[in-house]
């Protein structure tokens, strides 16, 4: 049973995956053809480094290969920390609102006159925390948080460490599943030639901020295959919890992967097994998900506005139901035109009904196409709206500012490589629906196909699919390690 839901998921996802696929070709605004050719080279080069150069990564001592690894992993660090330097950008949006109001936080451990915003914008709350207790520890050393090139650093520095920690564990996870030298090296070249690692490395919000959690719930699940003493599966399980549930706080779409972790444990588990153990990780999380609200009402915020200013969540999915699925102002003033929650919870989900049934079944389906290129399509995803206000000109903005010489030149590199992952992911799919073999491949699949159909639904763009690109790289990187080397995966 459990290997025909595996072939049953493949074979789904791989179709999906296609369809998404061609519609990001042909609903790409430049030119199609010229990205897909630049892809397939990219392609054809990856395949020849893991057929013919690094197999011979295999032969290196133990000892040799870790002095040559790490030393890799530095530099990609350092070079990390330079272009997040050379790139510095004047925060914008949300981002602005929230670096303005820790300096409060950190003054009084709460938001005495900027709770109004979290209320709003709840979910930006775990962000604001986070940022806060880092700014904490920079403050020791005389940097606070601010606007400035001095105020926005140590935040730049965070999300380093988090963008080359995110790497890090790529390459764990490639050793873990292929077992090779040749595996962790292509699985690092892939990740340091995807372009909008470095392109956000500046931009220390909640898309780049919420990496490293998603790979910790993978890692966690994949300690957890191994077996071992009923002592440490449960710290197992605790532990992934909490990496979800942080992920979660910074980022919600992070809660996908631990859904995706209940149905990885049915399809690798005797039932008793898995129903236990996907109960435990479910009750950890409610019950962190539980206090963190409980801090919230308690301390954190006054919610004597709470019923003047709260959106329901359902307002999200109204800007995800219509045009291109992003934000829209026009909800937003519906919301905001009655004067308590409960008013507001019912005009939304009344205009959400209204949205979706002014669909056609053809016209729905299109609809969802449409918001999946969209999603998917973006080789550069949307990175440019936070490059567009340099704290300093330098030879980078050449590339990253439209209308610059270097510009478009990115565009097609970004959206070349980004075909050329698509298409080893949907060869490593199309490659498993025989053997059917659930892994912690199928874990990361199951958890893009899972944000896949959220975001058909939810708010989208093509940021919100950011802090899943790990997994893309890691399900491409299968589909690279099959196409040359047949390699069957554990």
């Amino acid at each position: 049973m459990q290997k025909i839901a595996a072939r049953l998921f493949y074979a789904g996802f791989a179709l999906l995956w296609g369809w998404i696929f061609l519609n990001n070709l042909v609903r790409w605004p430049h030119n199609s053809p010229a990205a897909l050719g630049l892809g397939l080279v990219m392609a054809g080069a990856v395949w020849a480094l893991a057929r013919f150069v690094l197999p011979k990564l295999d032969c290196l001592s133990p000892k040799n290969w870790k002095l040559l690894s790490r030393s890799v992993l530095f530099f990609y660090t350092v070079f990390l920390c330079w272009m997040g330097w050379l790139l510095a950008e004047v925060p914008i949006m949300d981002h602005e609102v929230i670096l303005k109001s820790l300096p409060e936080f950190l003054e009084y451990g709460k938001f005495p006159t900027w709770g109004g915003y979290y209320i709003v914008c709840n979910n930006n709350l775990g962000l604001a925390l986070l940022l806060g207790g880092w700014y904490k520890l920079t403050s020791l050393f005389g940097f606070g948080p601010g606007l400035d090139l001095r105020g926005v650093m140590p935040g730049i520095l965070l999300n380093v460490l988090a963008i080359a920690g995110t790497a890090a564990m790529i390459c764990v996870l490639a050793r873990r599943v292929f077992a090779s030298n040749r595996a962790v090296a292509l699985a690092f070249l892939l990740t340091a030639g995807f372009a909008p690692f470095v392109l956000y490395s500046p931009c220390f919000y909640s898309d780049t901020l919420s990496l490293p959690f998603a790979l910790l719930v993978i890692l966690g699940l994949d300690e957890f295959r191994k077996g071992g003493s009923r002592k440490k599966q449960l710290l197992l399980l605790v532990g992934m919890a909490a990496a979800a549930f942080a992920g979660f706080a910074v980022k919600g779409s992070v809660v996908v992967v631990l859904a995706a972790a209940v149905i990885q444990l049915f399809l690798e588990h005797p039932p008793k097994k898995a129903l236990l153990s996907g109960a435990a990780l479910l009750l950890v999380f409610l019950l962190l998900l539980t206090g963190y609200k409980a801090v919230q009402r308690s301390w954190l915020i006054d919610w004597t506005e709470e019923d003047s200013l709260a959106l329901p969540l359902t307002l999200w999915f109204c800007y995800g139901s219509h045009d291109d699925g992003n934000y829209s102002q026009q909800d937003f003033d519906l919301a905001m035109s009655v004067d308590t929650l409960a008013e507001r919870k019912e005009l939304i989900r009344a205009q959400l009904q209204k949205n979706y049934a002014s669909f056609t079944p053809a016209g729905l389906a299109e609809f969802m196409t449409h918001k999946a290129s969209i999603t998917w399509g973006d080789g550069l995803y949307n990175s440019e709206e936070f490059l567009a206000t340099p704290q300093r000109a330098n030879w980078t903005h050449s590339f990253i500012l439209e209308g610059q010489p270097g510009y478009m030149p990115l565009v097609y590199y970004c959206q070349g490589y980004l075909l050329m992952l698509e298409l080893f992911m949907l060869a490593f799919l199309a490659g498993q629906i025989k053997p059917a073999v659930p892994g912690t491949l199928t874990l990361c699949g199951v958890s893009v196909l899972g944000l896949v159909l959220f975001l058909s639904l939810w708010e989208t763009k093509a940021r919100y699919a950011f802090n899943f690109t790990p997994l893309l790289i890691l399900l491409a990187l299968g589909g690279a390690m099959h196409l040359a080397q047949k390699q069957k995966l554990k």
